[in-house]
């Protein structure tokens, strides 16, 4: 048992016995997303479904994008249409779009079947772009600033929309989709007012086109030290950021690749499984 487990794991299994299903989600709402995942690995599979049913949508989706991929597959064949709906709904459109480029096809359709018109559509976008491309790990989740907007609308902007947005750190100035400007929001809370967002002095924009090879990516990163990039189409059209939290996935998991091609990883998996 993990070591969370081994720290809350009996008295969650006590509640999970007595059917306390309203306690064990207060139980685990204090605990990461991550560790809660960790958790359910030592659980079974019938527990993981009475506890996703339980879950709030958000807290769902989270949690159920930390679980390993056969679980996540299991799982989904053992809810129903409007469970995985909700599950789904919390996740982010990457988050999705991996998701859908990993299960079986038949899986796939299924989930399909569930999503809102507006996140089908962001999920298949995602999935339009080169497998190993930046625009499959991207998300459309970001905070959009119009240039004749001062700091002020600007700031409200953010308090009404930025709720659900991947990251407040870094905001886009977009002219008719086009990006043609960043801005930090520390350096937006310090500009005068009734600045024009277009005027504000920052950085410099460094973007990257959605088909840039995630490997490239990795090193665009390195160079400039962001926790955000845009990610632009052909015509300079942003289409989503990916951030840094998303490029140390893909270098773990190219990591992971390239150990397996000269065969020591499933060396090392059979040494450890005897």
């Amino acid at each position: 048992m993990s070591e969370l487990g081994s720290l809350i794991g009996p008295d969650v299994q006590d509640l999970i016995r007595e059917r306390q299903w309203e306690a064990v989600r207060d139980s685990l709402a204090r605990f990461d997303p991550a560790d809660v995942a960790d958790l359910l690995a030592d659980l079974p599979d019938e527990v993981d479904v009475a506890i996703f049913r339980v879950l709030p949508r958000d807290r769902a989706g989270e949690v159920f994008a930390y679980l390993p991929l056969d679980r996540q597959e299991r799982l989904l064949l053992a809810l129903t249409n409007e469970q995985t709906r909700n599950v789904l709904s919390g996740m982010t459109p990457d988050d999705q779009a991996q998701l859908l480029d990993e299960l079986p096809a038949s899986v796939t359709r299924r989930i399909l079947d569930t999503l809102s018109p507006d996140e089908l559509k962001a999920a298949r976008d995602l999935l339009g772009y080169p497998e190993d491309s930046i625009g499959r790990v991207m998300t459309p989740r970001y905070v959009a600033l119009r240039p004749e907007m001062t700091a002020a609308q600007a700031l409200d902007h953010i308090r009404h929309t930025g709720r659900d947005r991947e990251t407040l750190a870094i905001l886009y100035v977009l002219d008719g989709g086009k990006l043609v400007h960043e801005l930090r929001l520390a350096t937006l809370v310090l500009a005068d007012p009734n600045a024009r967002v277009a005027d504000i002095s920052d950085r410099a924009v460094v973007s990257i086109p959605a088909t840039t090879p995630r490997a490239e990516a990795v090193q665009v990163f390195r160079k400039y030290d962001r926790l955000a990039l845009p990610v632009t189409d052909s015509a300079g059209q942003m289409v989503g950021i990916v951030t840094a939290d998303d490029i140390l996935d893909v270098a773990e998991q190219d990591a992971t690749d390239d150990i397996s091609r000269f065969g020591g990883w499933r060396r090392y998996r059979t040494a450890v499984s005897q």
